[in-house]
């Protein structure tokens, strides 16, 4: 079982590629809107030959700058890796959202269009205040420290995982390895994908086990790849079956 940190590292690989591209775009750390250009007219040593200007360039060509894209995507990118460890997107529900998304930006253009507004007009000044950069070494940071936190919950996982025998489940915990047996015998479980967006990253679910003569089930959550896991489970249940098979037939051989 992981933790939902795991799911941050698509901002990890983002802030990774915005470092390299800021290193390749010098860092360029400042408002190019408010960028002085110095003229000389004449003799360098004249001083009034020497005139300085203002560049002039638009908040919305300043918004389409490499250094304010790369930081727009990177916090763009980190928002929706909170959104997916804060909340569970089940299957219906997220087909619901993402209709309720396309219905409303459909209205609002068919509003637009009817009534004759520019709707993107609210939308370009929200864009021409918006203006964020970062230096690569804080895109690097970050990319670091996501790479050392994934590789202690790595270490930590270890500490308490699970082992699935033909005949018998060991729950393996706790830092000198405590040991708990569970039979396989008649063993039922269940698997369940409780998040959309966390199957679709990591092809994560839930694994229920329902284990004869123990009172609770024993539930996994946020474990990786759950249909791989879910296909050695029915080849380990498949041979536990044949076994049994094969031991009853023991009973029509002749005896002394």
């Amino acid at each position: 079982m992981w933790p939902k940190v795991i799911y941050i590292f698509p901002s990890a690989i983002v802030a990774l590629i915005c470092s390299l591209g800021m290193v390749s775009l010098q860092n360029k750390t400042y408002d190019p809107s408010k960028e002085t250009v110095v003229k000389v007219t004449g003799a360098p040593s004249d001083p009034a030959a020497v005139q300085s200007e203002v560049a002039h360039m638009t908040k919305l060509e300043r918004f389409r700058t490499p250094q304010n894209l790369l930081g727009v995507l990177f916090l763009t990118v980190l928002a929706f890796n909170l959104i997916v460890m804060a909340l569970d997107f089940p299957r219906f529900e997220l087909v619901g959202v993402i209709l309720a998304v396309l219905f409303t930006l459909f209205f609002l253009l068919w509003i637009g269009a009817y009534f004759n507004i520019n709707i993107m007009k609210p939308i370009n000044k929200l864009l021409e205040q918006t203006y964020m950069f970062a230096n690569a070494g804080f895109y690097f940071l970050y990319f670091l420290m996501v790479v050392v936190v994934l590789g202690v919950v790595y270490i930590t996982r270890w500490l308490d995982y699970w082992e699935i025998l033909p005949n018998e489940i060991l729950h393996h915990h706790g830092p000198l390895s405590d040991l708990e047996r569970f039979p396989t015998m008649n063993l039922k479980f269940d698997k369940e994908i409780p998040d959309v967006l966390e199957f679709w990253m990591l092809g994560a679910g839930r694994l229920v086990m329902h284990v004869p003569n123990v009172d609770r089930a024993i539930i996994m959550d946020n474990v990786l790849f759950i249909n791989a896991k879910e296909d050695g489970l029915k080849k380990l249940m498949s041979r536990l079956d044949v076994r049994i098979s094969t031991d009853q037939d023991v009973t029509n051989l002749p005896t002394s």
